[in-house]
C-alpha cells in the first residue's frame, strides 16, 4: 500500500480536514502526490504570473486556512496520461460520497478537469453553495 511522502503530507495538512480524509482514503486505493495545498500570496501571485491561475491573491480556494483546495498527481506523474488524472479523480469524489454519507465529511468536491477556462486536472476543491 502506497503513503504519502514527507513532503505530500506537510503539502496536505495545510488542507480543510474533509479534503485530508479522503486523501487518506485515496492514498490507500492510488499512489498518488500531493503537489499544492495552502498557496501564500507570493505562490498565487506567480501561479496567476504564470498562467497556471486565473484567481489572484486572496481569491483561490487554496489561499484559504485551511485550504479548500488541493493539487494531486497520480504517481508517478505522467503530465501526457490525463487518464489517471480522471481515474484519480472518480476515485477521489467515490470516497468523499461514501465518507459524506456516513457522516465523516461535509464536504462536496469540484474537479478542475471540468474547469470550462483552465483544464486543471490536479485541482480538487469544496464545492462552494
Amino acid at each position: 500500500m502506497a503513503t504519502f511522502s514527507k513532503t505530500s503530507e506537510e503539502r496536505l495538512l495545510t488542507c480543510h480536514p474533509d479534503i485530508v480524509a479522503v486523501c487518506r482514503e485515496l492514498i490507500k486505493q492510488m499512489d498518488v502526490s500531493v503537489l499544492c495545498g495552502r498557496r501564500t500570496k507570493a505562490e498565487q501571485e506567480a501561479a496567476y504570473k504564470a498562467g497556471r491561475s486565473f484567481a489572484q491573491y486572496p481569491q483561490s480556494a487554496h489561499n484559504r486556512v485551511p485550504s479548500h483546495a488541493v493539487d494531486l498527481a497520480p504517481y508517478p506523474i505522467d503530465w501526457n496520461n490525463l487518464q489517471r488524472f480522471k481515474e484519480m479523480w472518480l476515485r477521489f469524489d467515490a470516497i468523499s460520497r461514501v465518507l459524506k454519507e456516513r457522516g465523516e465529511i461535509m464536504s462536496e468536491f469540484i474537479w478542475g478537469g471540468d474547469f470550462k477556462r483552465l483544464k486543471d486536472c490536479p485541482h480538487i476543491e469544496i464545492k462552494e453553495n
